[in-house]
C-alpha cells in the first residue's frame, strides 16, 4: 500500500512530504468530489436509472418553488397590511391638531 501510495504522490510530483499548499489543495479537491461521489453511491443503492432522478428532481424544485411562492405572497400580504395601519394611524394623527405646548399653557 505505501509503495502504491509513493508512487501515486510521484506522478502528481511530491517527492518528500506535503506542503501546506499541498495539503490545502488535496482537501479542497476531495471536498469537490465528495457531493458527485455521494451523488452516485444513492444511484447505486436506490438502483434508480438518472431519468427517473430526473423527475425526482424536478418535483421537488417544483415543489420547493411552490413553498417559496406562498411564503413570499404571505410575507407581501402581510407587510401590506401594516403598511395600510401605518398610514391610517399616521392619518388619524395628522387630523389632531396639537396645542402649542409653553410654561404658559395653550395661547388661545
Amino acid at each position: 500500500m505505501k509503495k502504491h501510495l509513493v508512487s501515486l504522490l510521484a506522478l502528481m510530483g511530491i517527492h518528500q512530504h506535503l506542503s501546506a499548499e499541498q495539503r490545502q489543495d488535496l482537501i479542497g479537491a476531495a471536498m469537490h468530489t465528495t457531493p458527485g461521489a455521494a451523488a452516485t453511491g444513492v444511484f447505486k443503492v436506490w438502483d434508480l436509472p438518472l431519468s427517473e432522478w430526473l423527475v425526482i428532481a424536478s418535483l421537488a424544485f417544483i415543489a420547493l418553488q411552490a413553498g417559496y411562492l406562498v411564503w413570499k405572497w404571505r410575507r407581501d400580504y402581510q407587510r401590506d397590511r401594516q403598511r395600510r395601519a401605518d398610514r391610517e394611524r399616521l392619518a388619524g394623527l395628522a387630523r389632531l391638531q396639537p396645542e402649542p405646548e409653553t410654561d404658559l399653557g395653550p395661547l388661545t
